[in-house]
């Protein structure tokens, strides 16, 4: 009975009649690929430039480096000596601060006349030799060394700064042009799936099934990209999101330092967000690939 049911069952073969739509299938195939690559690569640019915010911080100094760096520069600085003129002690004779101990030599003075002191006159030191005329022939004089400079934390702190809005703009650039070529490119993608559907069920081809849930994913992709805020007011929520909104809501203390319903819409909107959609594309591109192998591999 096993064996006659397997001699009942059909063999699909190859259909010759289905060459003109594999043909236009591999072409949509093509574009469908593409979009789908360009559309990853915009939605994991946002989620690296949170990632690069919050944790990383890139685009900011913290206020605890910039109150620690005037602390640290009064640490490093040296404190003055006491003033050696006021000291008592050092106003004092030789012989009461030492009682027990006699001076070897005692240097005689004569009196002023005026009754001031004088000030004794400083031994110049003697005059350098002048070099043989044979010394200095074939010698030059080498250039003094420059001393290295030390960064202070002022000037540090000033670097840091430089650097962190130079990051922010070139950030805010090329955000801003992923945010315009994504949110097209996932449009396109959706209209290329549902062009591969119609050939494919035009064809009467296989893979139906895979490349039917591919397109209900790309919409619903498609659903988390848009931008919803220009239709609604109240609803900002996108995986291409814009970069100053990210800047402004950590600015003002909504990731780690906040704890409870504000935090987790910061970390929803800005990181839980972007991560399902990427998450829909990479489904939406297995089932594709699948639907793929069944209409058009089986068929060459």
């Amino acid at each position: 009975m096993a064996q006659e049911q397997k001699r009942d069952q059909t063999v699909r073969l190859p259909n010759p009649s289905a060459q003109p739509f594999v043909a236009a299938l591999k072409t949509v195939r093509f574009f469908a690929v593409l979009f789908f690559w360009v559309t990853m690569v915009c939605v994991l640019a946002h989620v690296a430039a949170f990632v690069l915010t919050e944790w990383v911080g890139l685009y900011g100094v913290s206020e605890e480096s910039e109150a620690a760096e005037p602390a640290a520069e009064a640490v490093r600085a040296p404190a003055p000596w006491p003033a050696l003129e006021a000291s008592p002690a050092m106003a004092a004779e030789p012989g009461e601060l030492f009682p027990n101990v006699e001076p070897e030599q005692r240097a005689e003075t004569p009196p002023a006349e005026s009754g001031e002191a004088k000030p004794p006159v400083a031994e110049q030191p003697p005059p350098p030799e002048a070099p043989e005329p044979g010394e200095t022939e074939g010698t030059v004089a080498a250039p003094p060394l420059d001393e290295p400079t030390q960064e202070t934390a002022a000037e540090a702190l000033q670097r840091r700064r430089l650097q962190a809005r130079y990051y922010r703009e070139l950030t805010a650039n090329v955000l801003g042009a992923t945010r315009s070529v994504g949110i097209l490119a996932s449009i396109l993608l959706a209209v290329t799936v549902f062009l591969y559907l119609q050939i494919a069920l035009l064809g009467r081809l296989g893979g139906i099934r895979q490349v039917t849930r591919s397109l209900f994913l790309v919409l619903l992709f498609l659903a988390t990209v848009l931008p919803w805020g220009s239709v609604f007011e109240d609803v900002q929520a996108s995986s291409l999101f814009e970069f100053e909104r990210l800047l402004s809501a950590h600015a003002l203390g909504a990731g780690a330092s906040e704890v409870g319903l504000k935090a987790a819409g910061y970390y929803g909107r800005y990181l839980l967000f972007p991560t399902v959609s990427v998450l829909l594309l990479a489904l939406a591109g297995i089932h594709f690939a699948g639907g793929y192998s069944r209409s058009v591999l089986a068929n060459e």
